[in-house]
């Protein structure tokens, strides 16, 4: 079936959002909160105008996601943090970069992220710097960080995993990884395990305790990204398959093939979004603009729409409401659940 002939999924409503590219989106304190080139803003997803929009203030895009904690929301980019209050608006704080800001980690109380070889803790609150920590100079941490309640792990472009204490960013332990990964692309901490997606194309199972390998995954090809949710690591490889592995074994749960190269329609378009599970569901957009949905469970019953815009490669799940993507025209667009 061509891609034209597919059920497109049903528009609920658009909003206009004042910026020329716009940014994945996120959900918190109830509203949708997006970014850009230009403005900030929060959404009510039942409401017809955006409940605030204003203009970031920077001559630099936001290039992140915004990340909701507590109230608060941060947005930013490779040059500038800055952090908003998410009822209104009001700028709290704005943090320069030195060199070069990576993905931050948004908690309540931490904002931590990468600038240059500094891996940085500011408070989300007040902006105000905690603690820094430096990894090897002459180094790049572009990836986020990730934390628990006690504990900031970070992998930076010297092929370490370092563990730090969220208090005072002392190191807790370091493993030297080069010969494993090079460099650390997603981290995420699932069960007691630190999910890893590396360099070589391997997604891995570390410790949290002293980062020895628990398991590792060879995907065959460079992984794009990884969602973790609920015991399981969801990927797309490029050797065409969308897998599930067992974030406790490092087992294939199963996998479900998208590709087999002959040219036909069965074939999906490269995924590069990040991969979306709600309500036993996994979502997929795929590059020619066709929204897949898989069972999470099993892998199984397939099906497919086309989307009604363009969308830039980002889909997320509002429950309640729907689906939400920002449109390469820089609308934030709602859809039905299909």
């Amino acid at each position: 079936m061509a891609a034209q002939d597919l059920p497109e999924l049903a528009a609920l409503r658009r909003w206009k959002t004042g910026n020329a590219v716009l940014n994945p989106l996120a959900y918190g304190e109830d509203r949708l909160l997006f970014c850009g080139d230009k403005t900030i803003g929060a959404i009510a997803p039942d409401a017809a105008q955006p409940l605030w929009q204003l203009p970031h203030g920077f001559d630099k895009a936001a290039e992140f996601r915004p990340r909701p904690a507590a109230a608060k929301v941060i947005c930013g980019g490779r040059f500038w943090l800055a952090g908003y209050d998410a009822a209104t608006g009001t700028e709290l704080w704005r943090h320069a970069a030195k060199i070069q800001i990576g993905v931050p980690f948004v908690t309540p109380t931490h904002t931590l992220f990468g600038d240059g070889h500094w891996l940085i803790a500011l408070d989300t609150a007040t902006g105000a710097e905690l603690w820094r920590f430096a990894a090897i100079e002459d180094t790049i941490i572009a990836y986020a960080p990730v934390a628990d309640a006690d504990t900031a792990y970070v992998g930076p472009g010297d092929g370490r995993l370092y563990a730090l204490s969220l208090a005072d960013g002392s190191l807790k332990w370091a493993v030297d990884g080069r010969a494993q990964w090079q460099y650390l692309r997603q981290i995420s901490i699932e069960d007691g395990i630190l999910v890893a997606g590396t360099y070589h194309e391997n997604l891995k199972g570390l410790s949290l305790a002293d980062g020895r390998e628990l398991w590792s995954f060879y995907a065959g090809n460079f992984i794009n990204s990884q969602l973790v949710r609920d015991g399981s690591a969801y990927l797309w490889s490029p050797t065409g398959y969308v897998y599930a592995i067992d974030t406790h074994s490092g087992a294939i749960r199963w996998r479900y093939q998208t590709t087999d190269y002959d040219n036909t329609r069965s074939n999906w378009a490269s995924v590069v979004a990040e991969l979306q599970a709600f309500d036993g569901k996994l979502y997929a957009l795929s590059l020619d603009h066709v929204l897949h949905r898989l069972d999470s469970a099993t892998g199984t019953d397939h099906a497919e729409w086309r989307m009604p815009d363009k969308i830039r490669y980002a889909l997320l799940p509002v429950a309640g409401h729907g689906i939400a993507f920002p449109t390469e025209s820089a609308e934030v667009l709602l859809t039905a659940f299909p």
